[in-house]
Parts: C-alpha cells; structure tokens; sequence
C-alpha cells in the first residue's frame, strides 16, 4: 500500500504515465548509481592515494636512516668512533679486571669498586683527550633519536645496524655524562632507537 502510494505520487509529480512506469524508476536509479560509482571511485583513488603516500614515507624514512649510517661510517662521526674504540681496546685489559672484581663483591667492598671503575672512565677519558670524540658521538646519538622519534628515520634499519654499537657508547660512557652533564643519562635516546637486548647490562665489549 505504501510503496504504491509513493509510486502515485511520484507518477503524479513527475508526469511519468502508468505505462513508463519501468522507464521512470530507471530514471530515478540512474542518479544513485552514477553517486555510488562515483563514491567507490573516489574510495579506490583515495586508497590507492595512501599506499602511495605511505611507500613514499617508507622510502622517506629509509632515506634518512641510511644518511645517518653513512655520517656514522664515514666524515667526523665515523673518526670520533675510531678513536673512541682505540682507546677503549688499549684499556679493555685494566676494565675487565674491574668489572670482574665488581661481578664478585657486595657491600661496601663492591661500592668501592664500582668507584675505582667510575675514576676509570673518567681518567681514561682525560688521558686520551677523548672529550671532543664524545661529544661528536653524543651530538649524533641525539639527532639520530630525534629523526627516530619524528618518525623521519626507521627504527628497525637504525636498530640492526647502529645498536650494539650506541649501547656501547652508552655504557661505556654513562659516568663521564653522569659526571660532566649534571646526571644526564643516554639511555632513553638509545632505547628509542633499538631497545636493549635481554640480559645485556654494564660496559660493552668494544
């Protein structure tokens, strides 16, 4: 009863005779059609738009990281690390010993080892004048967080190539940060480009 109701007053709004009937409900589907193609149109341009958009970011991203990897193999960085790592490996006999000495004691005894290793750092640093190799690394551990945590950068490609090595630093180099930049720790910065691998705690091998 309704829908021949609504049909008798679209007939008689429209001047659609009984017998175009079939012919007028074409003309009014023709409308909602050529709207739902249009609609499934603009849907598949702006799917197909976003994987565009989203390889674009992820060529973006890779970009950047693998700038990043070439500061850190070549130029200033790559020099700074160079020392760094020759002087750590000149000095990895003495930092052994401490570090097993700590491995075995507890109490006070262990606290004045980890001091005897804390003045170890710091006096190797100086001995070697590594101060300007620290900070060009610590400059490029914190832009490198940056660009991971802006999302310009790809963590995992950061993570696999730049880990290990930024964990070292790190560690091996907490107390002079600690001691020479009023408590500052790198740990969160590292963390955001490559989190610690389970069970990995103190000074790193170089």
């Amino acid at each position: 009863m309704l829908q021949a109701l609504i049909w008798r007053t679209f007939r008689a709004t429209s001047g659609v005779a009984p017998s175009d009937s079939r012919r007028g409900r074409g003309i009014v589907l023709l409308p909602l059609l050529t709207t739902l193609i249009g609609a499934l149109a603009l849907l598949c341009a702006g799917v197909w738009t976003a994987d565009e958009y989203a390889e674009q970011r992820a060529e973006l991203r890779l970009t950047e990281t693998n700038r990043f990897l070439d500061q850190f193999r070549s130029g200033p960085v790559a020099e700074a690390w160079a020392r760094l790592r020759t002087a750590w490996w000149s000095e990895q006999g003495r930092q052994n010993a401490l570090l097993a000495r700590i491995s075995m004691l507890a109490g006070r005894a262990r606290a004045h080892t980890v001091h005897e290793h804390q003045m170890f750092v710091l006096e190797t640093i100086e001995e070697y004048g590594l101060q300007d190799e620290v900070e060009v690394v610590h400059q490029f551990l914190r832009r490198l967080a940056i660009c991971v945590r802006m999302g310009n950068c790809d963590a995992n490609v950061a993570a696999a190539q730049l880990g290990p090595a930024l964990w070292t630093f790190r560690d091996q180099h907490r107390y002079y940060f600690e001691f020479e930049y009023s408590g500052v720790d790198l740990e969160p910065d590292v963390e955001a480009i490559a989190p610690r691998p389970t069970g990995d705690s103190g000074p790193s091998r170089w």
